[in-house]
């Protein structure tokens, strides 16, 4: 079997075995290293492709505070990158996770969207960080869970006064607006009112074309950051 041992023994995670994969049922608690920023900074530094952070912890970094615990780090890149910064993480174990899965990264075959890449250093328990990779086009980003959402690619990535690189945090929410979790409901919050005029208005329709159903979530936000009897709706 592709992985070790030790690992398919956690007593917080049931799996299933099967020819080639592993099929992750119930109880996910304690399968992450407390991986920080710095250190995955670090380990990513013979990276020759652009990366960047992504999930809750892009959004602290952007926000220059962090806002809550994080379970698990994530970094995000182009899917046309993902080959060349893989290559570069010789010191990792690599596995695909894919509809519950998790079956080996082969070199040279890229799996079928959705999918992330989850990492460790090799001889180690926890996996230490998730890759997921962004969908694009010439100059233009796509929205992996809805590609009529398209972005120019100069505006994917930005960088934080401290010099990390983080997706944009417009774009991070509008993941976190797709059936979202308390967390993700907390970053929305919390992060909302902190978006310039230009990313909340981005947000809000691209949220009206990929996520009608989170609209009155994003209404209540927007008008929570006027004076009672002062709001207008951005939803129309």
């Amino acid at each position: 079997m592709f992985l070790s041992r030790s690992y398919v023994s956690f007593t917080s995670v049931r799996y299933t075995r099967a020819p080639g994969f592993l099929w992750l049922e119930t109880g996910m608690a304690g399968r992450w290293r407390q991986t920080t920023p710095d250190e995955l900074a670090t380990w990513l530094e013979p990276v020759p492709v652009p990366w960047a952070f992504a999930g809750g912890w892009a959004l602290d970094l952007w926000a220059g505070h962090t806002s809550r615990t994080h379970s698990d780090i994530e970094i995000t890149c182009l899917r046309g990158d993902l080959k060349a910064l893989v290559d570069s993480l010789a010191g990792f174990e690599i596995v695909v996770a894919r509809n519950k899965q998790l079956s080996p990264w082969l070199a040279g075959a890229m799996p079928e969207p959705p999918f992330s890449l989850w990492l460790r250093r090799h001889g180690e328990l926890l996996w230490d960080f998730e890759i997921v990779s962004e969908a694009h086009a010439d100059d233009a980003w796509h929205y992996r869970r809805d590609e009529r959402i398209t972005r120019p690619l100069d505006l994917l990535f930005r960088q934080t006064p401290a010099g990390r690189m983080v997706i944009a945090p417009e774009i991070q929410l509008l993941y976190k607006a797709k059936a979202p979790r308390e967390r993700d409901i907390a970053d929305l919050r919390h992060f909302w009112p902190q978006l310039d005029p230009a990313a909340r208005h981005w947000l809000m329709q691209a949220v009206a074309v990929a996520h009608p159903e989170a609209l009155p979530m994003l209404d209540e936000l927007e008008r929570s950051r006027y004076p009672a009897g002062g709001a207008i709706s951005t939803s129309s």
